[in-house]
């Protein structure tokens, strides 16, 4: 009886003591995997992988990180820059060099490929909450902006939470992205690593011979949701959040140049629907000193010539430079909505190839 006893002792004896052992063992390590992930939480706050400046850091000065999406965090909020140049591939090619030399503010390019609406808000919001006073935002609206659906998909995914809340920032600021990130800014410090241009420029066609062989048949972009009647409720958040900006800050719209095969027949449904959205379009800068809408999506001889164009709705830098002399004029004629820029660049428009 006593030996069975004394057995039935040892073996629970044994099994309290493999409990305490997991325990323990348990304990070390959850311990030291989240002591480890609040080392790296703390460090990349430091380090401040995107340099998007909003806690406390070790004050590392430049990015080394190409991915626009991520890098124009750290653009947009550059206080040596008080101009922007918001759009996606189709404003990429507008040179912010030429805007700042000829209007005497300070351009930043931040188009950002396969962006919509959407995105283009979230950066303009971002620029906003980091400079008390801004000179001008051109904005390069494409037919998206015509959309009314007012939950557009995204192209691609964009970090929203990026250029979001603080509380948004560090729910998402752990990954494998933000570490490659803070290590190319450690790299940065060090010496080791090149800083990215802050300004954001680049002409993608420089060094491609790209040959335009253009097709015929339907429009390459997607109107088939451009409706009569038809809502904007982008070109509606638009509005409300120009409506913030300070009374003396310059907006022009530009809706950019496409092939001629891109636009509808006149006089169709689709034609209507897009007039339509291009005098909404007008009206949000009527009121507005050295701001205006300006029209390149018109049919005109430079419209049908395809040495102007890469595709369908890109356009070489022959017409990048008569956009952004028509921008200049603008932000430089001090009048509220420009209405004779408005005028004379309507559909009307002549732009000539050379």
């Amino acid at each position: 009886m006593s030996s069975s006893t004394s057995g039935s002792d040892r073996v629970g004896h044994a099994e309290a003591a493999a409990r305490l052992a997991w325990r323990r063992w348990l304990a070390v390590f959850c311990g030291t995997f989240f002591g480890i992930g609040a080392l790296l939480f703390a460090l990349l706050l430091l380090i401040d992988p995107y340099d998007t400046g909003r806690f406390p850091s070790f004050g590392i000065v430049g990015i080394s990180d190409h991915s626009l999406r991520t890098a124009d965090v750290s653009r947009g909020r550059d206080p040596r820059f008080n101009a922007a140049v918001i759009g996606n591939s189709t404003g990429q090619m507008i040179d912010p060099f030429r805007l700042s030399r000829e209007s005497g503010l300070r351009f930043i390019q931040l188009s950002i490929p396969a962006t919509g609406p959407r995105e283009q808000l979230a950066i303009m919001r971002w620029v906003i909450s980091h400079h008390p006073t801004y000179g001008a935002f051109v904005i390069v609206a494409d037919l998206a902006w015509c959309s009314h659906d007012p939950d557009l998909p995204l192209y691609t995914a964009f970090p929203f939470w990026l250029y979001g809340d603080n509380r948004t920032y560090l729910a998402n600021v752990l990954s494998s992205k933000s570490l490659d990130r803070a290590v190319w800014r450690i790299g940065v410090a060090l010496g080791l690593q090149q800083t990215v241009d802050p300004v954001g420029y680049y002409d993608f066609l420089k060094g491609r011979d790209v040959v335009f062989m253009p097709e015929f048949g339907d429009p390459s972009e997607d109107t088939r949701n451009l409706k009569l009647p038809h809502r904007l409720p982008w070109i509606d958040r638009l509005r409300a959040l120009i409506a913030e900006l300070p009374p003396n800050t310059g907006v022009v719209v530009v809706m950019p140049p496409v092939y001629y095969t891109s636009l509808p027949p006149p006089g169709s449904e689709r034609s209507a629907a897009i007039d339509a959205c291009k005098a909404t379009l007008a009206k949000l800068t009527a009121d507005r000193p050295r701001s205006g809408f300006l029209d390149f999506r018109v049919d005109n001889p430079a419209a049908h010539d395809g040495a102007n164009f890469v595709d369908q709705i890109h356009y070489r830098e022959d017409l990048a430079r008569l956009i952004e002399a028509r921008i200049i004029a603008v932000l430089n004629s001090g009048e509220i909505g420009a209405p004779q820029a408005r005028a004379e660049f309507g559909s009307g428009l002549d732009i000539r190839s050379p």
